[in-house]
């Protein structure tokens, strides 16, 4: 019996892990999940420095974690099997809204209070596969400040998404969420990234609509998408060097890989928002174009990874030199007239023991090997390493440091900076800083683990004065640049040094399938408040 069991299990999931669209990374619990199984040992030959994954990859790291379970603890094992039954490799019941051959249980009824997977429609056969669900949240924000007293804002958003496989080879994703101010102060919203970057929701105080989406295809090794979507790539406990959307608007992108089980090539031609010449938004606007290409080359052995990456920035129409996908950047660039911001570097990933891991990542904007050690403006690097260890049961802790050198990210064109739409998208510091972080992840159960983080900052900020006119720059913007006038030599934390501190403290739990509430608190220093608080009653995770 036990045998028959095994073989109808191993049939449902094999139809299951022929899922190529890619699983998004905001507010999903999966990728904490899959950090505390790397973190043990338990993933060699996957790497988690470029995400979001594609469903297929996570459906085949949960299925290792459960060959290895002897190293889970039973509450690892047990938050394990709620992603196996999210993930359909163990079976679950389904409820929905619109009836198909295999799905017949309405999601009209008192099901819909209960453990059942809940979508409008969902449909499945050998090789294809089509969900469409309900998005929707109430959030309540709040925040404390010894000045102004209490403030507070009352959200509500509402949305759908859109995902599935076609003959093994073709994947597709659309989300579509619609948040509105019901009542309260909006400012309070900005404390989340997708709001901050919302022009709907800043410039014009309307609902935020927001977006993401993408197709994909894969045969065998080769794989190619293009779509919008949320995108992390740097080796890193909260820091990501190179692509960090996680702090910056999300923006599209042609991505080709070549996909193999110790070896990964990456090639992406992204477009990114440059800041207008005239206007700011709507149809008078004039905003130039810009784009960045990248490529990496990553190997994955079973302790760990190594990775060579290279990207370059650039402000006009799309050049046919940077779509090659095998182009050395720096050589293109100078040949195309050196008009462009060329970055290279190295990430890497070592386990050299159980249940620890070290991530780093060296971050290379320009290098002039004649002034090495001579504090020379022009040597911009960055760089963060971080240990991480579950040695501790149902614990992941890491403790992170990054550095920012003056003047990083930076170009003599502020056109060519690291940035899309002036925010800066490959670090969540500026230039002229450096951050500790430390963060704790304990898994109690649920799919969501309590999250305690800390980061103390140091910021050495540019000098204006009283009217606003830059007096002496220190690097510590990346929209500008060395001005020639400034001085060629520079030291670190130069200028008007800001200290700040930050606590972040969030916690998930699940009533019942696809419904879940949670709570955070934050404390920073802003110009208007101290301490934040938030609810969410959430309808599946987005």
């Amino acid at each position: 019996m036990k045998k028959l069991i095994s073989i109808i299990l191993f049939i449902y999931s094999f139809s299951a892990i022929s899922q190529v669209e890619n699983v998004p990374v905001v507010n999903n619990p999966v990728y904490d999940f899959l950090l505390q199984i790397e973190t043990k040992g338990i993933l060699p030959h996957y790497t988690l420095s470029q995400l979001p994954l594609q469903r297929k990859t996570i459906i085949s790291a949960l299925k290792l974690a459960r060959e290895n379970d002897s190293l889970l603890t039973n509450i690892e094992k047990k938050v394990l099997t709620k992603f196996e039954k999210e993930y359909q490799i163990v079976p679950n019941d389904r409820a929905v809204a619109i009836y198909t051959k295999t799905d017949t249980n309405s999601v009209f009824s008192s099901k819909i209070l209960q453990d059942y997977d809940k979508s409008f429609y969902y449909y499945a056969d050998s090789n294809s596969n089509v969900t469409i669900i309900p998005l929707a949240s109430a959030e309540v924000f709040m925040s404390d400040n010894a000045i102004e007293g209490i403030n507070n804002l009352l959200m509500g958003t509402l949305g759908f998404r859109l995902s599935g496989t076609l003959s093994d080879q073709f994947g597709y994703y659309f989300q579509f969420v619609n948040s509105a101010v019901l009542k309260g102060d909006s400012s309070l919203a900005l404390i989340d990234n997708r709001y901050a970057t919302s022009k709907q929701f800043t410039f014009y105080k309307h609902d935020a609509d927001m977006s993401e989406s993408h197709i994909a295809y894969q045969k065998d090794w080769f794989y190619a998408s293009i779509g919008r979507e949320t995108r992390l790539f740097g080796a890193g406990l909260d820091q990501r060097l190179i692509i960090n959307n996680a702090v910056s608007p999300v923006f599209d992108a042609i991505t080709l890989k070549a996909k193999f089980r110790t070896f990964e090539y990456t090639f992406s031609h992204n477009s990114l928002l440059n800041f207008p010449e005239s206007g700011n938004v709507g149809a008078f606007a004039t905003i130039p174009p810009k784009y960045t290409a990248k490529n990496s080359f990553t190997f994955l052995p079973s302790w760990g990874e190594v990775s060579f990456f290279q990207s370059v920035i650039y402000a006009r129409n799309v050049d046919l030199a940077y779509l090659n996908p095998l182009g050395f950047l720096k050589t293109l660039e100078t040949n195309l007239g050196e008009r462009d911001n060329v970055d290279m570097g190295f990430t890497a990933v070592v386990r050299p023991l159980k249940n620890l891991q070290i991530k780093a990542t060296w971050f290379l904007d320009d290098l002039k090997f004649s002034e090495i050690g001579n504090n020379y403006w022009g040597n911009k690097t960055a760089w963060n390493i971080a240990a991480i260890t579950s040695i501790i049961p149902n614990i992941n802790f890491g403790l992170e440091y990054t550095r920012a050198e003056p003047y990083v990210f930076s170009h003599f064109n502020s056109q060519n900076s690291a940035t899309t739409d002036s925010v800066l998208f490959c670090s969540t510091i500026q230039p002229n800083s450096d951050r500790i972080t430390a963060l704790l992840n304990f898994w109690w159960g649920q799919r969501y683990p309590l999250q305690i983080k800390y980061s103390h900052t140091r910021h050495g900020k540019n000098i204006y004065d009283t009217e606003g006119n830059l007096i002496k720059n220190v690097g510590g913007d990346a929209l500008i640049s060395n001005r020639y006038t400034d001085s060629y030599y520079v030291a670190f934390l130069d200028g008007d040094v800001d200290y700040s501190n930050r606590i972040d403290i969030s916690l998930g739990y699940e009533i019942f399938r696809g419904f879940s509430c949670h709570f955070s608190f934050s404390n920073f220093k802003t110009d208007r408040y101290n301490n934040y608080f938030r609810f969410i009653f959430r309808i599946y995770d987005f």
